[in-house]
């Protein structure tokens, strides 16, 4: 697509999703820097764009995770907190049950306005880390409410504001529940949810 920035991060699924056009084949969302970006990649030798979709307040689309039954997709935008464009650090909500037109429905702001990097779901919670905030966990059991149900500051003795130092990133996906979260200058963490 032209003017969407590059592919910053794609998360690719055999789709499952409420879109039956689309069951079976291999679908990427991309967080294409300024816009979402939805493929079928199916065909390696002749990817297909779906659709493509922006934003208020865009600043730079970076990363997001679909939900367990592919009907949302979660985005966060890396550099709109340090811009000042919004008052706390913000997820994106998609409602991409058809995938030719995602629809932007929503936005979770959490409660600092630290700068955002990777999130992933598991089950109803997304793991989301924050930088400077550390890691959050957030109950999106209803994906157009979501609740913080838990956080780890992974360096308190940074403010919780825009800025990259921090939780850059995260894996909650161990069958035995532990989370390992990567923090820049303090190290690796295994942490299990209470």
């Amino acid at each position: 697509w032209n003017n969407t920035g590059y592919s910053h991060d794609v998360q690719c699924v055999v789709y499952d999703g409420p879109d039956a056009t689309y069951l079976g084949r291999e679908v990427c969302f991309g967080s294409n820097e300024t816009h979402l970006s939805i493929a079928d990649v199916t065909d390696k030798s002749a990817p297909v764009a779906i659709s493509r979709a922006s934003y208020p307040a865009v600043a730079y689309s970076h990363q997001g995770w679909l939900t367990a039954d592919q009907r949302y997709f979660l985005m966060n935008d890396e550099l709109d907190e340090l811009d000042g464009s919004v008052a706390g650090t913000r997820t994106l909500i998609w409602d991409v049950s058809d995938l030719d037109d995602p629809i932007l429905v929503s936005q979770f702001v959490g409660p600092t306005a630290a700068t955002d990097h990777n999130h992933y779901i598991s089950g109803d919670v997304m793991y989301a880390s924050n930088y400077q905030y550390g890691i959050r966990m957030v109950d999106v059991s209803n994906p157009l409410a979501p609740t913080q149900v838990g956080f780890f500051d992974t360096a308190p003795t940074l403010p919780n504001t825009p800025g990259f130092g921090g939780s850059w990133s995260n894996y909650p996906f161990f069958p035995s529940g532990n989370i390992v979260v990567s923090s820049q200058d303090e190290g690796l963490y295994v942490l299990r949810r209470q």
